[in-house]
């Protein structure tokens, strides 16, 4: 399969870049800095490289018309983030990317953005408050549920998109991982980075939650 990856010089998008290719997978990775990517990663053959910024049309233009099977974004908006350049990316992005025949496309988002299964509960309101309360994070919070409002706006014809949520996420190994809703008492507040890799890989190839905007927790 052949993945284009957003946010491959992060945690969880670099360990997802090397799991895609210790199972033989084709990359394209669109990376604002090159050197941050992991030096495995870099230098294997299978693996193409396009350095840009999400403002910049042409290459966007460039970006998809990689060939990709599926789209994957590990990406999100640092401390203090203002206005929605992620949200804005997407929407440049995703489009170009369909016409050219890049259909399935999974994207990162966060138990800020809440779903219609989501049930109400403490630990999950005291986490949004915390993140509306500081202007640092505000930023962050309003970015992420302007990606949910996005991508779950899009149509079974415009791209077969899952929204995968998580919460605290952890190091260490790849994990069982129960795909669930908030306050489903299943909805542990902790991942691993490495479970997160997987399952999204594992997602592309198997389709089960096309549509859907899962909560994904150890």
């Amino acid at each position: 399969m052949h993945f284009l990856v957003f946010g491959a010089t992060g945690a969880i998008g670099s360990i997802f870049c090397e799991k895609a290719l210790e199972e033989n997978h084709t990359l394209t990775v669109f990376v604002r800095t090159q050197r941050k990517l992991p030096t495995e990663v870099a230098n294997n053959g299978r693996v193409t490289i396009i350095e840009g910024s999400l403002e910049d049309e042409e290459t966007l233009d460039k970006v998809s018309r990689c060939g990709a099977d599926a789209f994957v974004s590990f990406a999100g908006p640092p401390y203090g983030n203002k206005g929605k350049p992620l949200t804005d990316g997407y929407k440049a992005q995703i489009p170009k990317l369909v016409s050219q025949g890049t259909k399935r496309v999974l994207i990162l988002c966060t138990p800020s953005f809440k779903g219609s299964y989501d049930v109400a509960s403490l630990k999950w309101r005291v986490g949004e408050w915390t993140m509306k309360a500081f202007p640092s994070t505000r930023g962050q919070f309003d970015e992420m549920v302007s990606v949910g409002d996005y991508i779950t706006s899009l149509s079974a014809e415009e791209a077969k998109w899952t929204l995968f949520r998580v919460g605290g996420l952890t190091n260490g190994e790849s994990r069982p991982v129960e795909a669930t809703f908030l306050g489903s008492g299943q909805d542990n507040m902790w991942i691993s980075r490495a479970s997160v890799a997987q399952w999204v890989m594992d997602e592309a190839i198997q389709d089960k939650w096309v549509g859907e905007m899962p909560y994904i927790c150890n």
